[in-house]
């Protein structure tokens, strides 16, 4: 008798646990990974804001059309490898059809005054 073989998991399925292991959490549960670039000195992994969080002032409104990305928020984070991984943050912008004031959500991806993920931050500072 021999082992039973393990299945291998899907693609899918090893990105998304990968993904864990170098983003946190809290910033998955409101972004996707778009893609992930490196260059001599670091990484850097893109993350757009899911397209289903429509910021509080227009929900319940019809006419709610996206329009672009507000400027990216980079921060530091945790690496498991010899270079730095850094996250380009995306936020969507919207507006309501045919007016010019936009809106967007807003999120805690910084430490105060730090340019790192939370975690990494406070495990810096003890």
């Amino acid at each position: 008798m021999g082992q039973k073989r393990k299945i291998r998991p899907s693609s899918d399925s090893l990105l998304e646990t990968v993904s864990r292991m170098l983003v946190p959490g809290f910033i998955l549960e409101n972004f996707e990974i778009y893609g992930a670039v490196e260059s001599s000195t670091d990484w850097v992994i893109e993350m757009r804001e899911k397209e289903s969080l429509i910021p509080i002032e227009l929900q319940g409104f019809n006419d709610v059309v996206f329009d672009g990305y507000c400027n990216p928020i980079e921060t530091r984070s945790h690496s498991f490898v010899c270079k730095p991984i850094y996250l380009k943050v995306y936020r969507r912008r919207y507006k309501r059809a045919g007016e010019n004031t936009h809106y967007s959500n807003s999120y805690d991806l910084t430490l105060k005054g730090v340019k790192m993920v939370p975690e990494l931050g406070l495990f810096l500072k003890e």
